[in-house]
């Protein structure tokens, strides 16, 4: 399972039942499963409470992706490659 999508899915939720599972909105939910913002720490626990078997890492990989997107924009136009560190 790479997304939180993909988990939800699995579970056969829907975007609204998810959200209200976790006391949140549903534009929130959306916005979360769309890469558009990231959970904070104290979402994060309430779902590793309501779904243990969840690999949470999965919203590490958002800020992962964002990172590896920061890192590659900042080596534009230079001679040194992200990989050359």
């Amino acid at each position: 399972m790479n997304t939180f999508e993909d988990f939800r899915k699995a579970i056969g939720m829907t975007q609204e039942a998810m959200a209200r599972e976790l006391d949140i909105s549903k534009s929130f939910y959306e916005k979360i499963e769309s890469g558009e913002r990231k959970p904070g720490r104290e979402l994060i626990e309430k779902i590793k409470k309501k779904y243990p078997l969840l690999d949470v890492n999965i919203f590490l990989n958002l800020n992962h992706t964002e990172c590896e997107k920061n890192v590659n924009k900042s080596h534009v136009g230079s001679n040194i490659s992200p990989n050359d560190s």
